[in-house]
């Protein structure tokens, strides 16, 4: 019997054991290593930056790895409105794995990829506790931030959501300044629909905001990805625009007067199972691990510093990333403008 191919993955945050383990994976002869300390590995994933190790405020974490450079990857999470990586950075892998715009990440290896496996509707367990629909007792829900920065949508989204607020004052209002909840299954669970808005618009950028509504079995008022059709079912979610409150409160009312969240639930119901079998983090992995001989990629590096100690080691690196972020937050500020 052939060796599993090892992947150790790390992460700036916590990833959940159970999205490697207990759902569906394409390719089953990948075992996922998630011990920062593991040292017997034929690939090496990181998941935004290395994590912080003890008494760490800031990650200064290294990776001397036990694997070819060749099979290194970095996956990103935040939209690049939010994050700049910086090509000293991007430099360490051999292959990224983003939603970035090509003109904010640059870099050999690169292919598109949502930002996925982050859940906020709850764990594994908390999905596949209802295999179908629960008992729906609210009509309308949507989660608030008070963020506004404006160097990203978060400014536009939040002036359409209080501006939507108004017009639907049926509408339920979840978050943490405003109703909070534990796990965001708490208020999708009971709702029929749900008001999702991106704090970010761009190709391949759809994030927990919509695959959390589709894990609670809600019907979307979505704003946000232009392409979420190439990866759901088109009748899943209602398209509304963040710069239109009067017309997506419109769309929103035509629609639940018409009953459509009926009518389109077996399209959440294959929705619901893609971002629980297709579009996870081993899926996407996997696919870079199997098809990695016939991908372009980078050289990567021997070992791979986080970001703040590449820049404590190398000040040039530093520099280029000052210089790189400050253009492309000037750049985001217009654009979001």
């Amino acid at each position: 019997m052939s060796r599993s191919v090892r992947i150790k993955i790390v992460a700036k945050n916590r990833l959940e054991p159970a999205h490697f383990t207990d759902l569906p994976r394409r390719y089953p002869g990948h075992e996922f290593v998630l011990d920062p300390a593991a040292r017997d590995y034929d690939w090496f994933v990181v998941y935004d930056d290395l994590p912080r190790r003890s008494g760490e405020k800031l990650s200064l974490n290294r990776e001397v790895l036990a694997c070819p450079p060749s099979n290194t990857i970095l996956m990103t999470y935040e939209p690049s409105s939010i994050r700049y990586y910086g090509p000293d950075y991007l430099a360490q892998f051999a292959h990224v794995l983003t939603s970035h715009e090509p003109s904010a990440l640059a870099h050999p290896g690169r292919r598109d990829m949502p930002p996925v496996g982050i859940w906020y509707y709850g764990g594994v367990a908390d999905a596949v506790r209802h295999p179908v629909p629960p008992e729906k007792t609210i009509g309308l829900s949507t989660f608030m931030s008070p963020k506004q920065a404006k160097h990203t949508l978060n400014y536009r989204r939040y002036v359409f959501l209080e501006a939507l607020s108004k017009a639907l004052p049926e509408m339920e209002h979840y978050g943490r300044h405003f109703r909070p909840v534990e796990k965001k299954a708490e208020a999708l669970d009971v709702s029929r629909y749900h008001v999702a808005v991106e704090n970010h618009i761009g190709p391949h950028h759809w994030t927990e905001k919509l695959s959390d509504a589709f894990l609670g079995y809600c019907l979307p008022f979505y704003a946000g990805c232009p392409d979420a059709g190439d990866y759901f079912p088109p009748e899943s979610f209602i398209p509304i625009d963040i710069d239109d409150p009067a017309g997506a409160a419109a769309v929103i009312r035509e629609a639940m007067a018409a009953g459509e969240y009926e009518r389109r639930l077996p399209a959440i119901v294959e929705a619901r199972r893609r971002v629980m079998e297709e579009w996870t983090i081993p899926n996407f992995v996997g696919e870079v691990v199997e098809r990695a001989a016939d991908l372009p990629a980078g050289p990567g590096r021997a070992e791979i510093l986080s970001r703040h100690m590449l820049f404590r080691e190398q000040p040039a690196a530093l520099f280029r990333y000052v210089l790189g972020k400050t253009r492309w937050r000037r750049a985001n500020i217009r654009r979001w403008r």
